[in-house]
């Protein structure tokens, strides 16, 4: 008797598959691949308003149907705006992401600080982990995607060990048996 469906197994190495290959896309092209999500998203929220407005041409008559509209007009708008505004979508997540890590550096350097004038002996320790936060922050900002680097090597490293385990494990064993 087999426990377990080939539809699951296929299933589990298919998106295994899928998150290596997306993986490895933001590894490569961090940019390219958040430019992409952001025109596929601003593209279904621009088809949600367009649903949103045929509701509303169809039931004209309903009650609290100008809803319908507003909200179909709205979430045209920033679907457009979403995929022709993807480069500004991109900065803007950089630029949070490179802040937070600037931000959290100065913090770090105030600490330092403070504690060299109470003379206590590790004060280097946060001044060192400033210096690599700024720096990261700064690089973070001005030349690449970090987090969409350190996104892809996650799903890479995922996907190795779901393709590994597909490998290695055998189909017929249903893991919610085992004792």
């Amino acid at each position: 008797m087999k426990l377990l469906s080939t539809k699951k197994d296929s299933f589990s190495i298919i998106s295994a598959i899928l998150f290596l290959i997306l993986g490895i896309l933001l590894i490569s092209d961090p940019d390219g691949v958040v430019k992409f999500i952001a025109v596929i998203l601003g593209a279904i929220i621009a088809i949600s308003g367009i649903a949103k407005l045929i509701f509303y041409k169809k039931n004209k008559e309903a009650i609290n149907n100008t809803n319908n509209l507003t909200i179909g007009v709205v979430l045209i708008v920033i679907g457009i705006i979403t995929m022709f505004l993807s480069d500004a979508i991109n900065f803007v997540i950089k630029l949070i992401l490179g802040g937070w890590l600037i931000y959290s550096g100065v913090v770090k350097l105030v600490l330092a600080l403070k504690l060299r004038e109470a003379k206590i002996q590790t004060w280097y320790i946060p001044l060192i982990s400033s210096a690599i936060m700024l720096i990261c922050g700064l690089y973070t900002i001005i030349f690449v995607n970090v987090f969409g680097i350190a996104t892809g090597i996650v799903l890479v490293i995922y996907s190795i060990a779901e393709i590994i385990q597909f490998i290695v494990v055998p189909k017929n064993i249903n893991p919610d048996v085992i004792k």
